[in-house]
């Protein structure tokens, strides 16, 4: 479970199961004690209360008036007994009708209590207790069927249970929402995250709960710094390549000088390393140019990046008076990194537009899992026998076809990043280059 909401509500819960049910059984517990310690109380006072009424005459006959016993005991099987012993003497409750209630001896002082089957075979608690009385040995014997208390306990604690469980569901909730209101900032700065994942904020709001500011602001401190980082890289790259720009050409006029002419090789080496070197120079102020200035992490969307890339190259090949067509999706954006596509399709677009004749087409469809970006031309193209080169992987492009070099190996380095499918033919419908590249999505 990788949700700390999830954790802390699963634990709350447990938490409150676990005291609920210690609450209901002690609860249970104590009800079934009260009800025990009141019957018992309740048999003592009556058996008090037996042994008050117990008349003891001169010549040690003993009687009990009825008058002073509860008419409980008179009505038969009522659930309420007595049963007194005078060494063999019995007397008994009219309730006990013509049974009689089961106990050993017990001595003076002592008291028995016990639950045993009673008339009619109910359950009854009873209560034996040995008196003493103007020197005679009492034995007094009370019971109380227990049946309907027992049932009144069950139902209570059903009664109990109830309410005890819609409490329970009552305070998960309370602990949801509380749980879930206090996870709301949390909440927010995931939700700003996203946001900054679709490039539509540059950084997290500052206004966090104490907890979290601090994550907040090192996310902040972080993101500004490889920002500034990635534009001091970004300029640097590009003031070096104007700086070696002027060597660059100093070195290719060196090479027409007199003294190099009598050493051919030498003369051949120097030029192919200055070309090399000015291929490598003009890459990375391609790169600069066509990615133009992009935020951190900003998503690509192509209805809003691509008319200035659009514009831009217009401008450049102004001369040529070219036709471009283009067709992009409106209102969709996609999880690639801006400053990413505008390399890829710029450095796409302006290959085109460099070999073109009159017309270059670019078409980009996005789906649910791919973006697909084709581009062709009326130009040249390239030769059937290096079109099969060029797909292969570990083949460097600008040393494969001559002027389809220096864009393309831009394009094959940022497709085997994304690991996406690049593709080289000729096109059927102008009869020029044709170039399509295959990139995997995810939301």
């Amino acid at each position: 479970m990788q949700s700390i909401q999830a954790r802390l509500g699963v634990g709350l819960v447990s938490i409150l199961i676990i005291l609920f049910a210690i609450q209901w059984f002690v609860v249970s517990f104590a009800i079934q004690h009260l009800t025990n310690e009141f019957l018992h109380t309740q048999l003592d006072h009556e058996s008090e209360n037996i042994l008050s009424a117990l008349l003891v005459h001169n010549n040690g006959k003993v009687i009990l008036p009825e008058s002073r016993v509860s008419q409980m005991y008179h009505r038969p099987f009522s659930g309420h007994y007595y049963q007194i012993h005078l060494g063999e003497n019995i007397m008994r409750s009219r309730s006990l009708w013509d049974q009689r209630l089961e106990f050993g001896p017990v001595s003076v002082g002592e008291v028995q209590t016990m639950h045993v089957d009673g008339p009619l075979g109910h359950e009854i608690v009873l209560r034996v207790a040995g008196y003493e009385k103007h020197g005679l040995v009492i034995q007094i014997a009370t019971a109380h069927e227990i049946a309907d208390i027992k049932q009144d306990v069950v139902d209570l604690q059903i009664v109990y249970s109830g309410i005890s469980f819609f409490a329970l569901l009552l305070l998960i909730v309370l602990q949801v929402v509380i749980v879930s209101r206090g996870f709301r900032p949390a909440e927010i700065v995931r939700m700003q995250l996203q946001a900054m994942e679709r490039g539509e904020i540059g950084e997290l709001s500052d206004d966090a709960p104490t907890e979290i500011k601090p994550l907040v602001q090192e996310i902040n401190r972080l993101l500004n710094l490889l920002s500034q980082r990635l534009d001091r890289s970004r300029n640097a790259l590009g003031n070096l390549a104007h700086a070696l720009k002027a060597p660059l050409t100093i070195l290719g006029q060196l090479t027409h000088l007199p003294a190099l002419r009598t050493a051919p090789n030498l003369r051949q080496q120097i030029l192919n390393q200055t070309e090399a070197m000015r291929r490598l120079v003009e890459r990375e102020l391609k790169r600069a140019r066509l990615a133009g200035a992009a935020g951190m992490g900003k998503r690509f969307r192509p209805d809003e990046d691509l008319p200035p890339l659009i514009e831009m190259l217009e401008t450049v090949y102004r001369a040529k008076d070219l036709a471009i067509d283009v067709e992009y999706p409106e209102g969709q954006s996609t999880p690639l990194d801006r400053e990413d596509m505008m390399e890829l399709l710029g450095n796409l677009f302006d290959n085109a537009c460099k070999w073109a004749k009159h017309i270059v087409a670019f078409y980009i469809t996005v789906d649910g899992h791919y973006m697909t970006a084709t581009v062709e031309d009326d130009g040249p193209g390239a030769p059937y026998e290096q079109l099969s080169k060029l797909a292969n992987r570990g083949v460097r492009i600008d040393e494969s076809t001559a002027g389809h070099g220096l864009g393309l190996s831009i394009v094959q380095d940022a497709v085997s990043y994304y690991n996406g499918e690049l593709e080289f033919g000729r096109s059927t419908r102008l009869g020029g280059f044709w170039v399509r590249v295959r990139l995997p999505i995810t939301r």
